[in-house]
């Protein structure tokens, strides 16, 4: 059995307005030490699929599906289980560091804090802390820790929550959107940390991100994500260098070495999905097929892809 096995797992918001299907009839699998990447334009349900994972979902949502982490199921176990798993065996490194630090607090006390909570001895887990940021080649790492969030630059606050994450050594590290709102030389940074990440930890790490640069770095394999379904799937070079589905395609002809080609178009509203292929009305392939029937996933050139050109 595969290490993280998605299955068929879908999630509605229920809102006012109606049902939102943010992910529909998502299915994926990772393998133990493999850098997967899920890959897409905001919105498309990426960072949903995480915190169904990791059942951080709020009240409203509805997940129907199977989410299997080695021989648990993630969406049937109980909440004490799931404690258990959440951060000692899956940990998160989330998409806003700043967000996820109380800029009123030490960053040596929050540390201490989460150590705390997880049942390690804090003098333990600041002495882990510190080994961890020094091997994340992190300088004076014992100052950085009697600074303030704010006094640290948004690459070294990555850096410090990647450290408390891999302290307490989790099998599956997942990472959302590691590059958002950082600056180029940022950027850089966050490359070489998740590149230090694999090959010194050999951590397997499930990466949300829509920077397919970063992706193509860094990952194994990808799935590439639209409007709640996932599009195509395959090796990362085989997706990002000689893409199949048309929407990745789009995406690619829109990086700035291509030639910065907008996608014309609308993602479909998630209330009312379209009975048709959900790229449909953004598709330069399209035929009349596509508008009205549902394309399957199939096999072509080693990647899997959803589209009725195959």
């Amino acid at each position: 059995m595969s290490y993280l096995n998605v299955s068929s797992v879908c999630v509605d918001f229920l809102t006012e307005n109606g049902s939102v299907k943010a992910v529909n009839d998502i299915s994926f699998e990772m393998n133990k030490g493999e850098t997967f990447g899920i890959i897409g334009e905001s919105g498309s349900g990426k960072s949903v699929i995480t915190q169904a994972i990791l059942r951080l979902l709020p009240s409203n949502a509805v997940v129907s599906g199977k989410i299997f982490f080695e021989s648990e199921d993630l969406l049937s176990i109980d909440n004490k289980k799931m404690r258990q798993i959440r951060g000692r065996e899956i940990s998160l490194i989330p998409q806003n560091p700043a967000g996820s630090l109380n800029p009123l607090l030490k960053n040596k006390l929050q540390v201490a804090e989460v150590f705390e909570v997880m049942g390690v001895n804090k003098k333990e887990g600041i002495k882990s802390v510190l080994g961890m940021l020094k091997n994340l080649l992190m300088k004076e790492p014992a100052h950085i820790l009697e600074n303030y969030p704010h006094e640290l630059s948004g690459g070294m606050k990555q850096r410090l929550l990647a450290a408390m994450c891999l302290s307490y050594k989790p099998s599956l590290l997942v990472a959302d959107e590691p590059t958002k709102g950082l600056d180029s030389f940022s950027k850089k940074g966050t490359l070489d940390l998740f590149r230090h990440m694999k090959r010194e930890h050999g951590n397997s790490m499930l990466v949300i991100t829509h920077d397919l640069d970063f992706a193509l770095e860094i990952c194994d394999r990808v799935a590439v994500m639209y409007a709640g379904q996932i599009v195509e799937i395959g090796a990362v070079t085989n997706v990002l260098k000689n893409p199949s589905h048309p929407y990745t395609k789009a995406l690619l002809n829109a990086l700035p070495r291509n030639g910065l080609i907008p996608l014309n178009g609308h993602t479909p509203s998630r209330i009312n999905l379209p009975e048709g292929c959900l790229f449909y009305t953004r598709c330069n392939l399209r035929s009349d097929k596509c508008g009205s029937e549902r394309p399957v996933t199939k096999s072509n050139k080693g990647v899997i892809v959803r589209c009725h050109l195959y």
